[in-house]
């Protein structure tokens, strides 16, 4: 009996095995190298296939690239909003979200890594359902519920790009090794933080 291999939620089972093989390689090198260190030649050579076959699927590394930022984000923002729209309050919505936020990582760390470090490039050329989609969008949310339980609230965009920044700076220690993972060990410990800006 044949086991396959479980593919990653960016790669449609239904999609020819050589678009598969072009999707998980081109974000394994876009999350190494980054979008400028990252060539069409480069994602041909990983995967085997020749810069035509490539073409074949995407018309160029930028289609490529905006394809998988689009549905990696969406899927990251979807997994969020469903856990913190699962909390009844405050602390457990923060709790939620933060641990939703660490399992991603854990599970997919190339795919938050490409996500955050090619934000800038491919934000603005992504299609407008994603925009609209933001997780910052999603924090802001979080922290706006909890704005009226304070006699001197605390800027729900301060505390949306407070806990946003951490998660991404935490996320790119655990990735050069400064500290130790995996990331839901930190759960309590970032939970506790931001629970006291509340």
């Amino acid at each position: 009996m044949t086991t396959r291999k479980k593919l990653p939620f960016y790669v449609d089972a239904n999609d020819p095995p050589a678009k598969q093989r072009i999707l998980t390689f081109a974000l394994k090198l876009f999350s190494e190298r980054g979008l400028d260190g990252t060539s069409i030649r480069d994602i041909a050579e990983r995967t085997g296939f020749t810069n035509p076959a490539l073409y074949k699927h995407f018309s160029g590394k930028d289609e490529l690239a905006l394809y998988l930022f689009e549905v990696c984000h969406q899927y990251m923002w979807r997994k969020c909003s469903a856990a913190l729209a699962s909390g009844r309050d405050f602390n457990t919505k923060l709790d939620t979200y933060i641990g939703k936020w660490l399992e991603l990582l854990d599970e997919y760390p190339e795919v938050l890594a490409f996500l955050s470090d090619s934000a800038r490039t491919l934000w603005p050329k992504s299609n407008a359902a994603v925009r609209r989609n933001t997780m910052i969008g999603l924090a802001r949310s979080l922290f706006q519920g909890a704005r009226a339980q304070r006699e001197d609230p605390i800027d729900p965009d301060v505390a949306a790009a407070c806990l946003q920044g951490s998660l991404a700076e935490l996320a790119r220690m655990i990735q050069v090794g400064v500290i130790k993972g995996p990331a839901i060990l930190w759960r309590e410990e970032l939970v506790r933080v931001f629970s006291r800006l509340v």
